[in-house]
């Protein structure tokens, strides 16, 4: 089955400077807006390297999840300036759940359309995308191989506090931490929360101070700022087994065998 989900674009407008420079409809832009309060990319735009591609979801109270791709994009502007470019697609709440609308393939749907199409000006063509019936939602299966009970459990005690932050350590690529974001999402999204936002990378002060609950995968800790009660939770990559020790054996090799 045919799908199209409705998306923008926000980053450099010619002879404009940054602003909403091309959507699919134009009632999407506000719900966008609103659900990301403003801040269309939530990171410092330092973040946003060559090479380097962040990713943002949040989740409105108005039955959308939307999925932020980040990255820098080249000769935008009258002066063929580079800019940093997020660009949005909003995925309505029964499609991703109910429907076990898989968030990787819409990512990947993304990556494809830029790669096709560009990023264009004004109104431009909704995403198209083959949807196929699933028996199990592949962002949760990720989740069960990825996630034990025990670490999911501490997740939604943190997230479910009063400004409840979650800081996920988890040493993996890139990609393994935005699977691991789009599996979270489904997880907030069955506990029942109706707004939030999952981050892949420190994000601004204002955007922590503006958001209620947010969650954070990182490969590593790092500083930040103290707004409501921060979970830290480690997800292990691999199972680590515990080296045997032969208390025995080394008194042996030490003091000699008196056995003997």
């Amino acid at each position: 089955m045919e799908i199209e989900l409705d998306h923008i674009f926000y980053t450099l407008i010619p002879f404009k400077g940054y602003g909403v420079r091309a959507w699919s409809k134009r009632d999407i832009v506000s719900e966008v807006e609103q659900a990301f309060k403003g801040w269309f990319s939530p990171y410092e735009q330092a973040l946003v390297r060559t090479g380097t591609e962040l990713r943002a979801i949040v989740k409105s109270p108005r039955g959308y999840v939307h999925l932020a791709r980040i990255f820098l994009g080249e000769k935008l502007d009258e002066l063929k300036r580079s800019g940093v470019v997020s660009h949005i697609a909003s995925i309505p709440e029964d499609l991703a759940l109910n429907k076990k609308l898989s968030l990787e393939l819409v990512d990947k749907t993304m990556m494809n359309y830029t790669a096709l199409n560009g990023i264009g000006i004004g109104e431009v063509s909704p995403m198209k995308l083959e949807m196929f019936e699933e028996g199990k939602d592949r962002d949760l299966e990720y989740l069960k191989i990825t996630v034990d009970e025990e670490k999911a459990r501490k997740i939604l005690t943190g997230i479910g506090k009063p400004y409840g932050r979650v800081v996920i350590i988890h040493k993996r690529d890139v990609w393994g931490r935005v699977k691991l974001a789009y599996a979270l999402t489904k997880l907030l999204m069955i506990y029942g929360l109706t707004e939030y936002m999952i981050v892949l990378d420190r994000p601004l002060d204002n955007v922590l101070i503006e958001f209620e609950k947010v969650i954070l995968i990182l490969d590593k800790m790092i500083p930040l700022k103290q707004v409501g009660e921060w979970t830290v939770v480690k997800i292990a990559t691999e199972e680590v087994k515990g080296k045997e020790f032969d208390v025995d054996k080394t008194i042996e090799i030490i003091y000699g065998d008196k056995k003997s």
